[in-house]
């Protein structure tokens, strides 16, 4: 293995800019599109909360252990940036590329489609085309993107800020105008006890995905050791709140028939993934439809955004210590990786063309959560082996956050096993794959203890 100098790159994002990062990749197409999915599960609007309430645990407890992490580690590149210190290039070098696919190809795909949903309910004939919408708009973003970094970070912050507004005037909107709630209820405990619970979790789960977000552009973040952990932890916290608000609020507001239409003659289920126009109907008629599912659309472009600015990032970090990648790590005048943008931008052209929403989401969700969990055992080792290394930060409850972390994805991974086990053959697939892709390259590893301070 090679030893290498870490790169240098400007620090040209401030705290706002590394918060409405997390934050925009955190809401976008599992909060106002997912919910459909965990209806035709659930029959209880209880188990519903209680399973976004779980999921922001989970997320919280995430933050708190990266937070540490990045502290003391503010390099780009997310996973494969701490898996490659922590453990071995080989960890690192399979997250990085699961990375590049399920975190971020994956979920703009995702995102773009919901996007053309939302629209389609606005311009019908944007409607019959919906993977040519979805394809422009991740097109156009990329684009913006690769100009001048400063550039995409403030229509970062506006359009956060933007979505932010949006779903605070959602929830305001049904506690003041929501007819009187026909809350279904069943047995919760059987409901938690049953596998669709943990099953469900998956699309909980994809929905706070992005809690981590502000380590994929660690190295670019202004004053790390202060900007990264309240970037990670603040806007979690903010996140979570606002996604149990706004549930609470689509639950009022839309019967759970109009959610999944059953074709009992057909055997068919179809979801509904624009469940925001839906809310917004109910709230204000036909009108009320178009303006909220408009402001939503919207607020999906915020999150594409914000994964076409993160994304590159992983690809760029592998670049700087993989000499045959070091045409993606290579910066124009701007700042910009742009050679991984376009990279990023065909990896989602194929996701588009090839994938069903539902099951983009189920391989999202069990992929990164795996590699998520090997960041976490990174943490709990790292204290063990280390326990004198500076910590600029120091997670508080940082064992009990770990555990838990650990314990409520497990608990979703076992049963999504055994219950969808597709999705996890082809997330252990994948693994296995990139693992094939490293072996023939081992030799242009960087050396961990380079980048292990």
């Amino acid at each position: 293995m090679r030893l290498t100098a870490p790169v240098v790159t400007q620090r040209r994002l401030g705290p706002w800019s590394a918060c409405a990062i997390v934050v925009a990749n955190m809401i976008g197409t599992g909060v106002f599109s997912t919910l459909s999915y965990q209806v035709h599960a659930l029959p209880d609007e209880r188990a519903i909360l209680l399973l976004w309430v779980l999921g922001g645990i989970s997320a919280l407890a995430g933050a708190l252990c990266c937070a540490e992490l990045g502290a003391a580690r503010p390099r780009s590149g997310g996973e494969y940036a701490l898996l490659t210190q922590l453990f071995h290039p080989a960890a690192g070098f399979m997250a990085g590329w699961i990375s590049m696919i399920a975190g971020f190809a994956g979920p703009i795909a995702a995102a773009a489609l919901a996007f053309s949903a939302y629209l389609g309910k606005l311009w019908p004939a944007a409607g019959q085309f919906p993977l040519t919408v979805a394809l422009a708009l991740v097109t156009l973003i990329s684009l913006l993107h690769m100009l001048r970094v400063e550039i995409g970070a403030r229509f970062q912050v506006a359009t956060t800020l933007l979505k932010i507004g949006v779903m605070l005037a959602i929830v305001v909107a049904a506690m003041l105008h929501a007819p009187a709630a026909t809350m279904l209820h069943a047995d919760l405990g059987a409901v938690v006890a049953n596998p669709a619970f943990a099953v469900s979790l998956v699309y909980v789960t994809y929905a706070y995905l992005g809690w981590n977000a502000a380590l994929y552009v660690a190295g670019e973040v202004r004053d790390p050791q202060r900007n990264l952990p309240l970037a990670l932890i603040a806007s979690t916290a903010l996140v979570t709140l606002l996604y149990v608000a706004v549930n609470w609020a689509f639950l009022r507001l839309v019967p759970f028939e109009q959610m999944v239409r059953v074709n009992p003659g057909e055997m068919s289920v179809e979801n509904e993934l624009a469940v925001g126009f839906l809310a917004g109907r109910a709230l204000f008629g036909e009108s009320g439809g178009m303006i909220v599912g408009g402001a939503i659309a919207f607020t999906l472009i915020s999150t594409v955004s914000a994964m076409v600015l993160a994304g590159p990032r992983v690809l760029a970090a592998m670049a700087d210590d993989w000499p045959p990648f070091a045409a993606f790590g290579r910066r124009h005048s701007g700042g910009s990786p742009r050679l991984a943008i376009a990279f990023q931008w065909l990896l989602t052209l194929l996701l588009l063309v090839s994938s069903s929403f539902e099951f983009v989401i189920n391989f999202i969700g069990v992929s990164l959560t795996l590699f998520n969990m090997a960041v976490i055992v990174g943490f709990l080792r790292d204290r063990v082996m280390h326990p004198l290394r500076p910590r600029p930060f120091r997670a508080p409850f940082g064992w009990t956050a770990a555990l838990l972390f650990l314990l409520i994805n497990a608990w979703m991974i076992v049963f999504m096993a055994l219950n969808q086990p597709k999705a996890v053959w082809l997330s252990l697939a994948s693994i296995v794959l990139a693992y094939a892709g490293y072996w023939p390259m081992r030799r242009h590893a960087p050396a961990v203890a380079a980048r292990v301070g």
